[in-house]
């Protein structure tokens, strides 16, 4: 954010770096580097949040859940709406809160969707509403959307913690194959808290390691200006077109797949979605990555252009 005016907020503490300088002699690569690996960690976890939903969505319903293919659809599109939504929010915050303190409460609240997750797949009965705002939830966080669907699939067959703890997070469920009736013993809970313990780590990391940029702002009404730019509303366009389309079918990849061809994600014949949810949000994080130096050579309007043809 480039903002400049007198009314600067009240920067003090030794989490405030005094001057932001990267072009200068005196720059601090240590910092920028543990600032870098701090983020991202914070920021993979963020997206796997965002993509947890979609990798949960097509078993509920061979956990014992009575959910419509248009509540499937809903749940898994909600973290998209509400992370769109959140931007918006944020992104008045940085100024005001700082890196530190904005990262750390980030990561913290991820809590949330990962245990809410954990436990609502635990009980059937959990109504659809709670479901909804837990997938909301999900969107207050680019491998990581593809990390979270890989693991998924792996690591609800295994019991992650035995004895005392067993009760604790709960007991096994089984999944029952609606054409063979065959049944499989899973701990579908273990989606959410796998991620538990790297989120404390996350946000204790950023708490410790971190350091604040200061900002001069200008309020929320002057900063609204870009809203009055054209150019704003093409890029935002554009990004519908081209990310929008990325996560939106990445997310419905498995359901889609369950619904076309009809089969059972843990069925014994035909295709497993989940073992394939994983690819679209692969392809994707990995073209994002690619598409920088690529751009940077022939220029980003050109790569942009041919990745809308693309969609």
């Amino acid at each position: 954010m480039t903002v400049t005016n007198s009314t600067t907020p009240s920067h003090k503490g030794k989490e405030w770096i005094e001057g932001w300088d990267p072009e200068g002699p005196d720059w601090d690569k240590a910092l920028a580097w543990r600032t870098l690996w701090v983020t991202t960690f914070s920021l993979t976890l963020c997206f796997i949040a965002w993509f947890l939903v979609s990798a949960i969505a097509p078993v509920l319903n061979d956990l014992g859940f009575d959910l419509t293919k248009s509540q499937l659809y809903w749940l898994t599109a909600m973290p998209g709406l509400a992370g769109g939504l959140l931007r918006l929010v944020w992104m008045f915050l940085p100024p005001v809160l700082g890196t530190r303190k904005l990262v750390t409460v980030t990561t913290i609240l991820l809590l949330v969707p990962f245990i809410g997750w954990a436990l609502a797949v635990q009980h059937p009965e959990t109504p659809f509403g709670v479901l909804i705002l837990l997938a909301l939830f999900a969107g207050i966080g680019n491998f990581g959307v593809s990390v979270v669907q890989i693991a998924t699939p792996w690591i609800v067959g295994i019991m992650l913690l035995g004895g005392a703890f067993a009760t604790t997070i709960g007991g096994s469920q089984e999944t029952i194959n609606a054409a063979t009736g065959a049944t499989r013993t899973v701990w579908y809970q273990n989606a959410g808290y796998a991620w538990g313990p790297l989120t404390i780590i996350g946000a204790i990391a950023a708490w410790i390691r971190l350091k604040s940029v200061p900002m001069q702002v200008r309020g929320v009404r002057d900063q609204l200006d870009i809203f009055r730019n054209k150019h704003t509303w093409m890029m935002t366009l554009l990004y519908v077109i081209t990310f929008g389309a990325f996560s939106g079918f990445a997310a419905v990849f498995a359901l889609i797949i369950s619904n076309v061809y009809g089969t059972s994600v843990f069925g014994e014949d035909g295709i497993r979605p989940l073992q394939y949810a994983f690819l679209g949000a692969l392809v994707g994080s990995a073209a994002r990555i690619l598409a920088g130096p690529i751009s940077d050579r022939v220029g980003g309007a050109r790569v942009t252009l041919l990745s809308c043809f693309d969609v």
